[in-house]
Order: C-alpha cells, then sequence, then structure tokens
C-alpha cells in the first residue's frame, strides 16, 4: 500500500468517528441546548476529514 491510501484510509476512519461521536442522538438530548455553548468546529473537522480522505483515496486509485 502506498502512503497516500494509508493516510486517506486513516482520514476515512478518524472523519467517521467525529461525526459518530458528536452528533449521537442520546448525547445530543442530554445535552443542555443554548446557542452560546454549541461548538460546530468537531462536526465540520470531522466532515472534511472525510471528504479528504475519499478524495485522497480516489486520487490514488486513478494512478494505478
Amino acid at each position: 500500500m502506498r502512503v497516500a491510501s494509508i493516510v486517506g484510509i486513516i482520514l476515512v476512519v478518524v472523519g467517521i468517528a467525529l461525526l459518530a461521536y458528536y452528533t449521537d442522538p442520546i448525547r445530543l438530548m442530554l445535552r443542555d441546548f443554548e446557542p452560546h455553548k454549541t461548538n460546530p468546529a468537531p462536526r465540520v473537522l470531522g466532515g472534511l476529514a472525510l471528504v479528504g480522505g475519499i478524495a485522497l483515496l480516489y486520487v490514488t486509485r486513478q494512478r494505478d
């Protein structure tokens, strides 16, 4: 495996883990919903990691 493929797989796993952890429905129901306390950064970073990992895997597969 190439290094780019390994990095792509790691990004996909990290992205899925971040999205799963920060969008857990039970965790969201139990949390205090004050608008100034919510931070969308982990969900955005998780989505970017997922999309970046998929794009990196796609690019490395096209070269082979």
